[in-house]
Protein backbone atom coordinates (compact mmCIF):
# COMPACT_ATOMS: atom_id res chain seq x y z
CA UNK A 1 0.00 0.00 0.00
CA UNK A 2 1.20 3.41 -1.04
CA UNK A 3 1.74 5.79 1.98
CA UNK A 4 1.74 9.47 2.18
CA UNK A 5 5.72 9.42 2.88
CA UNK A 6 6.29 7.19 -0.37
CA UNK A 7 3.65 9.18 -2.38
CA UNK A 8 4.97 12.82 -1.56
CA UNK A 9 8.41 11.71 -2.45
CA UNK A 10 7.37 10.61 -5.86
CA UNK A 11 5.33 13.41 -6.65
CA UNK A 12 6.97 16.62 -5.05
CA UNK A 13 10.04 17.97 -6.60
CA UNK A 14 12.90 17.40 -4.03
CA UNK A 15 13.67 21.58 -3.81
CA UNK A 16 10.28 22.33 -2.59
CA UNK A 17 9.42 19.49 0.38
CA UNK A 18 11.26 18.97 2.95
CA UNK A 19 10.89 15.32 5.29
CA UNK A 20 7.24 15.06 5.84
CA UNK A 21 5.69 13.29 8.93
CA UNK A 22 2.13 13.22 10.17
CA UNK A 23 -0.64 14.88 7.55
CA UNK A 24 -0.97 18.35 7.92
CA UNK A 25 -3.02 20.92 9.49
CA UNK A 26 -4.33 22.77 6.63
CA UNK A 27 -5.57 26.41 6.92
CA UNK A 28 -7.21 28.60 4.15
CA UNK A 29 -6.87 32.43 4.75
CA UNK A 30 -9.03 34.10 2.13
CA UNK A 31 -9.36 37.99 1.79
CA UNK A 32 -12.01 39.78 -0.32
CA UNK A 33 -11.62 41.83 -3.05
CA UNK A 34 -7.49 42.13 -2.87
CA UNK A 35 -5.48 42.24 -6.26
CA UNK A 36 -2.21 41.18 -6.49
CA UNK A 37 -1.50 44.55 -8.10
CA UNK A 38 -1.43 46.68 -4.89
CA UNK A 39 -0.85 50.26 -6.40
CA UNK A 40 1.79 51.35 -3.60
CA UNK A 41 3.82 50.31 -0.57
CA UNK A 42 1.76 48.45 1.93
CA UNK A 43 2.98 47.11 5.70
CA UNK A 44 2.43 43.06 5.61
CA UNK A 45 4.71 41.15 7.80
CA UNK A 46 2.79 38.43 8.77
CA UNK A 47 2.73 37.46 5.11
CA UNK A 48 6.03 38.16 4.44
CA UNK A 49 6.84 35.98 7.07
CA UNK A 50 4.77 33.36 5.78
CA UNK A 51 6.66 33.83 2.74
CA UNK A 52 9.89 33.03 4.33
CA UNK A 53 9.24 28.73 4.18
CA UNK A 54 6.61 29.30 1.57
CA UNK A 55 5.71 29.33 -2.04
CA UNK A 56 4.40 32.05 -3.69
CA UNK A 57 3.23 32.18 -7.20
CA UNK A 58 2.94 35.51 -8.95
CA UNK A 59 0.70 34.89 -12.06
CA UNK A 60 -2.07 33.83 -10.16
CA UNK A 61 -6.11 34.74 -11.43
CA UNK A 62 -9.08 34.46 -10.30
CA UNK A 63 -11.17 32.17 -12.39
CA UNK A 64 -13.94 35.06 -12.31
CA UNK A 65 -14.17 37.71 -10.87
CA UNK A 66 -17.66 37.70 -8.58
CA UNK A 67 -17.58 36.37 -5.18
CA UNK A 68 -19.68 33.49 -5.23
CA UNK A 69 -18.34 31.81 -8.24
CA UNK A 70 -15.00 32.50 -7.36
CA UNK A 71 -15.20 30.71 -3.96
CA UNK A 72 -16.97 27.96 -5.23
CA UNK A 73 -13.66 27.53 -7.87
CA UNK A 74 -11.61 27.69 -4.71
CA UNK A 75 -13.42 25.33 -2.81
CA UNK A 76 -14.49 22.56 -5.67
CA UNK A 77 -11.88 22.78 -7.91
CA UNK A 78 -14.09 22.88 -10.67
CA UNK A 79 -14.67 26.48 -13.06
CA UNK A 80 -17.77 28.24 -12.31
CA UNK A 81 -20.12 26.82 -15.43
CA UNK A 82 -19.14 23.62 -14.72
CA UNK A 83 -19.91 24.21 -10.60
CA UNK A 84 -23.09 25.91 -11.53
CA UNK A 85 -22.56 29.28 -9.45
CA UNK A 86 -22.14 31.38 -12.61
CA UNK A 87 -22.59 34.49 -10.56
CA UNK A 88 -23.32 36.10 -6.80
CA UNK A 89 -25.60 34.62 -4.91
CA UNK A 90 -27.93 37.10 -2.41
CA UNK A 91 -31.29 37.97 -3.04
CA UNK A 92 -30.11 40.77 -5.73
CA UNK A 93 -28.38 38.68 -8.12
CA UNK A 94 -29.18 35.76 -10.30
CA UNK A 95 -26.58 32.83 -8.32
CA UNK A 96 -27.52 29.22 -7.68
CA UNK A 97 -26.45 27.87 -4.41
CA UNK A 98 -23.62 25.88 -4.87
CA UNK A 99 -24.54 21.71 -4.92
CA UNK A 100 -23.26 20.10 -1.82
CA UNK A 101 -23.58 16.83 -3.85
CA UNK A 102 -20.47 18.50 -5.61
CA UNK A 103 -17.12 17.18 -4.09
CA UNK A 104 -15.13 20.07 -1.82
CA UNK A 105 -12.13 20.17 0.05
CA UNK A 106 -14.26 19.92 3.05
CA UNK A 107 -15.91 17.00 1.99
CA UNK A 108 -12.72 15.25 0.78
CA UNK A 109 -10.71 15.86 4.17
CA UNK A 110 -13.35 15.22 6.21
CA UNK A 111 -13.94 11.73 5.15
CA UNK A 112 -10.07 11.33 5.34
CA UNK A 113 -10.51 11.80 9.28
CA UNK A 114 -9.83 15.88 9.42
CA UNK A 115 -12.06 18.12 11.59
CA UNK A 116 -13.14 21.11 9.58
CA UNK A 117 -14.39 24.75 10.51
CA UNK A 118 -15.44 27.68 8.05
CA UNK A 119 -14.91 31.18 10.12
CA UNK A 120 -16.54 34.54 8.40
CA UNK A 121 -18.22 35.50 4.72
CA UNK A 122 -19.61 32.62 3.30
CA UNK A 123 -22.03 33.36 0.15
CA UNK A 124 -22.54 30.42 -1.89
CA UNK A 125 -25.64 29.37 -0.05
CA UNK A 126 -27.88 30.42 2.76
CA UNK A 127 -26.18 29.44 5.83
CA UNK A 128 -29.72 28.19 7.19
CA UNK A 129 -29.61 25.61 5.05
CA UNK A 130 -26.86 24.12 7.29
CA UNK A 131 -23.01 24.32 6.01
CA UNK A 132 -22.03 20.69 6.91
CA UNK A 133 -23.82 19.59 3.64
CA UNK A 134 -20.78 21.00 2.49
CA UNK A 135 -17.99 19.06 4.73
CA UNK A 136 -17.34 21.76 7.52
CA UNK A 137 -18.60 20.29 10.88
CA UNK A 138 -18.79 23.78 12.37
CA UNK A 139 -19.51 27.76 10.60
CA UNK A 140 -19.48 31.11 12.54
CA UNK A 141 -20.08 34.54 10.95
CA UNK A 142 -19.36 37.99 12.64
CA UNK A 143 -16.55 41.27 12.02
CA UNK A 144 -13.10 40.17 10.92
CA UNK A 145 -11.30 40.64 14.19
CA UNK A 146 -13.90 38.16 15.89
CA UNK A 147 -13.80 35.59 13.02
CA UNK A 148 -9.60 35.88 13.07
CA UNK A 149 -10.20 35.26 16.77
CA UNK A 150 -12.28 32.91 16.88
CA UNK A 151 -10.55 30.74 14.18
CA UNK A 152 -7.09 31.01 16.61
CA UNK A 153 -9.59 29.73 19.34
CA UNK A 154 -10.38 26.86 17.52
CA UNK A 155 -7.21 25.53 16.41
CA UNK A 156 -5.75 25.37 19.58
CA UNK A 157 -8.37 23.59 20.97
CA UNK A 158 -8.17 20.65 18.03
CA UNK A 159 -5.91 17.60 17.72
CA UNK A 160 -4.33 17.10 13.99
CA UNK A 161 -5.51 16.75 11.82
CA UNK A 162 -7.34 19.89 10.70
CA UNK A 163 -9.25 22.06 7.86
CA UNK A 164 -9.63 25.91 9.15
CA UNK A 165 -10.90 27.89 6.52
CA UNK A 166 -11.19 31.81 7.47
CA UNK A 167 -12.65 34.09 4.83
CA UNK A 168 -12.28 37.86 5.70
CA UNK A 169 -14.48 40.75 4.32
CA UNK A 170 -11.61 43.33 3.92
CA UNK A 171 -10.77 45.05 1.77
CA UNK A 172 -14.28 44.39 0.21
CA UNK A 173 -14.46 47.89 2.30
CA UNK A 174 -13.20 50.01 -0.18
CA UNK A 175 -16.90 50.19 -1.15
CA UNK A 176 -17.32 52.58 1.69
CA UNK A 177 -14.58 55.12 -0.17
CA UNK A 178 -17.70 57.72 -1.38
CA UNK A 179 -18.60 58.10 2.68
CA UNK A 180 -15.01 57.99 3.22
CA UNK A 181 -13.38 60.01 0.99
CA UNK A 182 -12.73 63.74 2.11
CA UNK A 183 -11.51 62.02 5.52
CA UNK A 184 -8.47 59.81 4.08
CA UNK A 185 -5.12 61.32 3.17
CA UNK A 186 -3.24 59.94 0.49
CA UNK A 187 -0.36 57.35 1.66
CA UNK A 188 3.27 57.94 1.10
CA UNK A 189 4.29 56.08 -2.45
CA UNK A 190 0.96 55.32 -3.56
CA UNK A 191 0.57 55.30 -7.33
CA UNK A 192 -1.96 57.23 -9.25
CA UNK A 193 -4.05 54.84 -11.86
CA UNK A 194 -1.97 55.15 -15.13
CA UNK A 195 -5.07 55.65 -17.65
CA UNK A 196 -8.84 56.99 -16.96
CA UNK A 197 -11.99 57.04 -18.26
CA UNK A 198 -10.46 58.68 -21.53
CA UNK A 199 -9.24 54.82 -22.52
CA UNK A 200 -12.67 53.50 -22.40
CA UNK A 201 -12.56 55.40 -25.60
CA UNK A 202 -12.44 52.15 -28.50
CA UNK A 203 -12.91 49.56 -25.48
CA UNK A 204 -16.42 47.31 -25.35
CA UNK A 205 -19.73 49.74 -24.65
CA UNK A 206 -20.72 47.45 -21.19
CA UNK A 207 -17.45 49.48 -19.82
CA UNK A 208 -18.87 52.55 -20.29
CA UNK A 209 -22.31 51.42 -19.02
CA UNK A 210 -20.63 50.32 -15.70
CA UNK A 211 -19.26 54.02 -15.13
CA UNK A 212 -22.95 55.70 -16.68
CA UNK A 213 -25.54 53.29 -15.20
CA UNK A 214 -23.88 51.23 -12.65
CA UNK A 215 -21.72 51.75 -9.38
CA UNK A 216 -19.30 53.36 -11.38
CA UNK A 217 -21.04 56.41 -11.04
CA UNK A 218 -20.09 56.63 -8.08
CA UNK A 219 -16.51 57.60 -9.09
CA UNK A 220 -16.76 59.01 -12.42
CA UNK A 221 -15.80 61.93 -11.54
CA UNK A 222 -13.23 61.15 -9.37
CA UNK A 223 -9.95 63.61 -9.73
CA UNK A 224 -6.71 61.89 -9.99
CA UNK A 225 -6.39 63.43 -5.87
CA UNK A 226 -9.45 61.43 -4.97
CA UNK A 227 -8.31 57.58 -7.12
CA UNK A 228 -4.87 58.34 -4.76
CA UNK A 229 -6.72 58.47 -2.10
CA UNK A 230 -8.98 55.54 -3.15
CA UNK A 231 -6.04 53.05 -3.56
CA UNK A 232 -4.35 54.83 -0.03
CA UNK A 233 -7.92 53.40 1.81
CA UNK A 234 -7.21 50.27 -0.22
CA UNK A 235 -4.30 49.57 0.98
CA UNK A 236 -4.78 50.73 4.69
CA UNK A 237 -7.47 47.62 4.33
CA UNK A 238 -5.29 45.09 2.79
CA UNK A 239 -3.07 46.01 6.05
CA UNK A 240 -5.67 45.24 8.51
CA UNK A 241 -6.01 42.10 6.90
CA UNK A 242 -2.32 41.38 7.64
CA UNK A 243 -2.99 42.26 11.15
CA UNK A 244 -5.97 39.75 11.59
CA UNK A 245 -3.41 36.61 9.34
CA UNK A 246 -1.13 37.19 12.44
CA UNK A 247 -3.93 36.54 14.81
CA UNK A 248 -4.57 33.54 13.31
CA UNK A 249 -1.44 32.28 12.84
CA UNK A 250 -1.05 32.60 16.83
CA UNK A 251 -3.65 30.21 17.13
CA UNK A 252 -1.85 27.30 15.23
CA UNK A 253 0.49 25.13 17.89
CA UNK A 254 2.85 23.98 14.99
CA UNK A 255 3.78 26.00 12.38
CA UNK A 256 5.94 23.11 10.70
CA UNK A 257 3.25 20.45 10.34
CA UNK A 258 0.62 23.32 9.06
CA UNK A 259 -0.13 24.81 5.96
CA UNK A 260 -0.88 27.69 5.48
CA UNK A 261 -2.52 28.63 2.00
CA UNK A 262 -3.18 32.12 1.52
CA UNK A 263 -5.29 34.08 -1.28
CA UNK A 264 -8.74 35.97 -2.09
CA UNK A 265 -11.64 35.59 -4.33
CA UNK A 266 -10.78 38.71 -6.75
CA UNK A 267 -8.94 41.79 -7.41
CA UNK A 268 -9.96 45.13 -7.44
CA UNK A 269 -10.35 47.54 -10.65
CA UNK A 270 -8.16 50.25 -8.34
CA UNK A 271 -9.12 53.29 -11.07
CA UNK A 272 -7.01 52.16 -13.62
CA UNK A 273 -9.67 53.13 -17.07
CA UNK A 274 -11.19 55.26 -14.29
CA UNK A 275 -13.34 51.99 -13.06
CA UNK A 276 -13.26 51.28 -9.89
CA UNK A 277 -14.59 47.89 -7.92
CA UNK A 278 -15.45 45.30 -10.25
CA UNK A 279 -18.17 44.77 -12.94
CA UNK A 280 -17.95 43.70 -16.71
CA UNK A 281 -14.48 43.90 -17.68
CA UNK A 282 -11.23 41.75 -17.29
CA UNK A 283 -8.56 43.83 -16.77
CA UNK A 284 -4.99 42.58 -14.42
CA UNK A 285 -5.68 44.33 -11.42
CA UNK A 286 -9.00 42.96 -10.80
CA UNK A 287 -8.13 39.14 -12.26
CA UNK A 288 -4.79 38.60 -10.46
CA UNK A 289 -5.10 37.64 -6.88
CA UNK A 290 -2.40 37.13 -4.17
CA UNK A 291 -2.05 33.19 -3.90
CA UNK A 292 0.93 31.50 -1.57
CA UNK A 293 1.65 28.34 -0.13
CA UNK A 294 3.68 28.17 3.50
CA UNK A 295 4.92 25.67 6.01
CA UNK A 296 4.09 21.93 6.22
CA UNK A 297 7.77 21.05 4.72
CA UNK A 298 8.04 23.63 2.01
CA UNK A 299 10.64 25.69 0.56
CA UNK A 300 10.99 29.20 -0.56
CA UNK A 301 10.44 29.83 -3.79
CA UNK A 302 9.04 32.36 -6.28
CA UNK A 303 7.08 31.02 -9.42
CA UNK A 304 5.94 32.41 -12.82
CA UNK A 305 3.71 29.40 -13.83
CA UNK A 306 0.01 30.28 -14.83
CA UNK A 307 -2.15 29.91 -11.99
CA UNK A 308 -5.79 29.46 -11.49
CA UNK A 309 -8.24 29.01 -8.50
CA UNK A 310 -8.99 25.94 -9.26
CA UNK A 311 -5.60 24.39 -8.14
CA UNK A 312 -5.79 25.82 -5.05
CA UNK A 313 -8.08 22.22 -3.57
CA UNK A 314 -6.39 19.65 -5.35
CA UNK A 315 -3.25 20.82 -4.46
CA UNK A 316 -4.00 20.75 -0.70
CA UNK A 317 -5.74 17.64 -0.75
CA UNK A 318 -2.66 16.11 -2.79
CA UNK A 319 -0.57 17.42 0.30
CA UNK A 320 -2.66 15.66 2.71
CA UNK A 321 -2.29 12.73 0.83
CA UNK A 322 -6.08 12.30 -0.52
CA UNK A 323 -6.68 11.37 -3.65
CA UNK A 324 -9.72 13.58 -5.13
CA UNK A 325 -12.44 11.28 -5.48
CA UNK A 326 -13.78 12.98 -9.12
CA UNK A 327 -12.04 14.95 -12.34
CA UNK A 328 -11.43 18.41 -11.37
CA UNK A 329 -10.63 21.79 -13.52
CA UNK A 330 -7.56 22.09 -11.07
CA UNK A 331 -3.89 21.00 -11.36
CA UNK A 332 -2.11 19.51 -8.34
CA UNK A 333 1.07 22.60 -8.10
CA UNK A 334 2.95 20.60 -5.95
CA UNK A 335 3.79 18.20 -9.03
CA UNK A 336 2.65 20.35 -12.07
CA UNK A 337 5.51 23.07 -12.14
CA UNK A 338 5.87 23.93 -15.53
CA UNK A 339 1.37 24.96 -16.21
CA UNK A 340 0.21 25.69 -18.92
CA UNK A 341 0.24 28.09 -21.52
CA UNK A 342 -2.76 29.88 -21.13
CA UNK A 343 -5.78 30.07 -18.52
CA UNK A 344 -9.12 30.87 -19.58
CA UNK A 345 -11.45 32.70 -17.30
CA UNK A 346 -14.87 34.14 -17.37
CA UNK A 347 -17.49 36.11 -15.94
CA UNK A 348 -21.66 36.19 -16.11
CA UNK A 349 -23.22 38.99 -14.39
CA UNK A 350 -23.18 41.85 -11.79
CA UNK A 351 -26.60 41.14 -9.66
CA UNK A 352 -28.70 40.63 -12.40
CA UNK A 353 -27.34 42.40 -15.38
CA UNK A 354 -26.29 39.87 -16.93
CA UNK A 355 -22.93 40.03 -19.69
CA UNK A 356 -20.88 37.43 -20.01
CA UNK A 357 -17.79 37.15 -20.68
CA UNK A 358 -14.88 34.67 -21.93
CA UNK A 359 -11.09 35.26 -21.67
CA UNK A 360 -7.90 33.87 -22.90
CA UNK A 361 -4.48 34.96 -21.06
CA UNK A 362 -1.69 33.73 -22.66
CA UNK A 363 1.74 35.33 -21.37
CA UNK A 364 1.86 37.48 -23.47
CA UNK A 365 -1.53 38.13 -25.06
CA UNK A 366 -5.19 38.30 -23.54
CA UNK A 367 -8.13 38.49 -25.20
CA UNK A 368 -12.01 39.18 -23.97
CA UNK A 369 -14.58 38.10 -25.82
CA UNK A 370 -17.86 39.20 -24.74
CA UNK A 371 -21.06 37.24 -25.15
CA UNK A 372 -22.68 40.35 -27.23
CA UNK A 373 -20.25 40.51 -29.37
CA UNK A 374 -17.09 43.42 -28.02
CA UNK A 375 -13.52 41.80 -27.84
CA UNK A 376 -10.70 43.66 -26.14
CA UNK A 377 -6.61 42.00 -27.63
CA UNK A 378 -3.61 43.26 -25.32
CA UNK A 379 -0.37 42.33 -26.08
CA UNK A 380 0.72 42.72 -22.55
CA UNK A 381 4.11 42.62 -23.18
CA UNK A 382 4.06 46.17 -25.13
CA UNK A 383 0.85 46.83 -23.30
CA UNK A 384 1.27 45.72 -19.64
CA UNK A 385 -1.10 48.37 -18.94
CA UNK A 386 -3.68 47.45 -21.25
CA UNK A 387 -4.43 50.75 -22.95
CA UNK A 388 -4.41 50.09 -26.82
CA UNK A 389 -7.14 47.37 -27.48
CA UNK A 390 -5.89 45.78 -30.93
CA UNK A 391 -8.98 43.71 -31.48
CA UNK A 392 -10.33 43.88 -35.36
CA UNK A 393 -6.89 45.13 -36.50
CA UNK A 394 -5.57 43.42 -39.96
CA UNK A 395 -1.89 43.58 -38.12
CA UNK A 396 -2.93 41.13 -35.47
CA UNK A 397 -5.10 38.96 -37.42
CA UNK A 398 -4.03 35.49 -37.04
CA UNK A 399 -2.95 36.02 -33.20
CA UNK A 400 -6.73 36.75 -32.82
CA UNK A 401 -8.09 33.73 -34.86
CA UNK A 402 -5.91 31.90 -32.35
CA UNK A 403 -7.04 32.63 -29.29
CA UNK A 404 -10.77 32.87 -30.73
CA UNK A 405 -10.26 29.09 -31.83
CA UNK A 406 -8.96 28.42 -27.90
CA UNK A 407 -12.00 29.78 -26.18
CA UNK A 408 -14.31 28.50 -28.71
CA UNK A 409 -13.27 24.74 -28.05
CA UNK A 410 -12.94 25.68 -25.01
CA UNK A 411 -16.99 26.37 -23.99
CA UNK A 412 -19.50 28.20 -25.90
CA UNK A 413 -21.24 30.92 -24.85
CA UNK A 414 -23.71 31.08 -22.59
CA UNK A 415 -26.23 33.58 -23.91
Amino acid sequence: MLTRRDWLAATLPAAALAQPTAPPNIVVFMTDQESALLPGPASLPHRQSLLQNGIQFRHAFCNTPQCSPARAALLTGLEPHRAGVLTNIDTGSLGRTLDPSIPTLAHVLKKAGYETAYFGKWHLSSTNQGIRDYGFDSYQNGSDSAMAASAAAWMRGRKAPFLAWISLLDPHHIYDIPKRLTSVKPRPGVRPPLSGLENLDGKPAEQREFVDKDQGRQTRNFSREDWLRYRSLYLELVEKTDNLLGTVRDGIANPASTCFAYTSDHGDALGEHGLSYKGPFMYEELLRIPFLLSGAGLKRRLRHDLVRQTDLAPTLAALAGVRWPSRTDGRNLLQDTKGPDAVLLEYYSKQKWVNPIRTIRTRRWKLNWYDRGAKELYDLERDPAERINLAGRSSHTAIQATLEARIRSWRAPLT
